[in-house]
């Protein structure tokens, strides 16, 4: 009885240590280059104008009070692609200020106003 008792200890052991080898090779491959990573860019369906008034407004609203425009822009942009474009500088994404027109404004306020639909037809 008690040579079952040690065979079965000594088999949880040699399991355990299997799990925790496997275990490391994971993290390895992780933390290198060629593991599994995070993706880099976040895909927006937005055109440039789209999401510099995304900024503008978030900011506005108070969503990020220890933010301004350039700080968020600095933050994020360069983690943002669209179907044009991977990733933006901070600099660069300013130059849409110029080119928000009427239809990117609509654009903004319908993706908005289905924002504001969702948040209302949740529990």
């Amino acid at each position: 009885m008690v040579m079952e008792s040690e065979e079965k200890w000594e088999l949880l052991i040699k399991l355990l240590q299997s799990i925790h080898s496997e275990l490391q090779l994971l993290s390895t491959l992780i933390n290198t280059k060629g593991g599994i990573t995070a993706p880099s860019h976040v895909h927006l369906p937005f055109k440039g104008s789209e999401i510099y008034l995304l900024h503008k407004a978030f900011i506005d609203a108070g969503g990020s009070p220890n933010e301004n425009y350039k700080s968020l822009l600095e933050r994020t942009v360069p983690f943002l692609s669209n179907k044009t474009q991977k990733g933006f500088s901070a600099q660069s994404f300013t130059k849409y200020s110029d080119k928000v027109d009427p239809e990117a404004k609509d654009t903004v306020k319908r993706f908005l106003q289905r924002m504001i639909r969702n948040v209302e037809s949740y529990d």
